[in-house]
């Protein structure tokens, strides 16, 4: 562990079943000419016990029933943008960059390849660089530009229940949402190029 970033950086070794797993779902929609350079876990222990007591609290919310979905997706996004996201978090607040067609919130994709349309290549070597999150979706709900936070579960009563996150489309989502830092987890770097 690193004293002064919090996290550690661990590369996987090309012949573990972890790193054939994420680099198999990662090459799903990319191009044949992608070439992954390097998938690095990441461990930073505040950040994962922060998701893992957001997901007991969703838990017991929904009467001890575990979330509805806890996915893996991709989030695109600058090199120096992504170590910070390693150190930090994800940050809700610093939507918009790209847009919040669906809401004011972090966005992840089931496809790598539309969150390689927001990362960044790193200098001249056109490295870039990709997480793969967990994220616990929960309850979704088809998200609009307006909103800061996932809207009630029953709109009669805008004081009860909110959805836990929104997507682009109910039926077959692509694009996911969330307004709570610790409903998502890096957990994985892909540098590639």
């Amino acid at each position: 562990m690193d004293d002064k970033t919090g996290y550690v950086l661990i590369e996987l070794p090309l012949a573990s079943q972890e790193h054939i797993d994420v680099k198999k779902a990662f090459m799903k929609t990319m191009t044949s000419h992608t070439c992954v350079k390097k998938i690095e876990r990441v461990q930073n222990p505040d950040l994962w016990t922060a998701f893992v007591q957001k997901k007991g609290r969703m838990t017991k919310k929904a009467n001890d029933v575990p979330p509805k979905e806890m996915l893996q997706l991709f989030h695109g996004t600058a090199p120096d943008v992504a170590d910070a996201i390693c150190q930090q978090g994800f940050d809700w607040r610093l939507c918009g960059k790209h847009g919040t067609l669906y809401g004011k919130g972090s966005y992840f994709a089931r496809d790598a390849s539309y969150s390689h349309r927001y990362t960044d290549h790193a200098g001249s070597l056109c490295d870039r660089k990709m997480l793969v999150a967990r994220v616990i979706v929960g309850s979704c709900v088809l998200g609009t530009s307006s909103l800061t936070r996932p809207p009630p579960k029953d709109p009669l009563k805008t004081h009860g229940d909110l959805h836990d996150s929104c997507v682009d489309n109910t039926l077959h989502p692509s694009i996911y949402v969330v307004f709570d830092n610790n409903q998502c987890y890096p957990q994985y770097l892909i540098t590639y190029n």
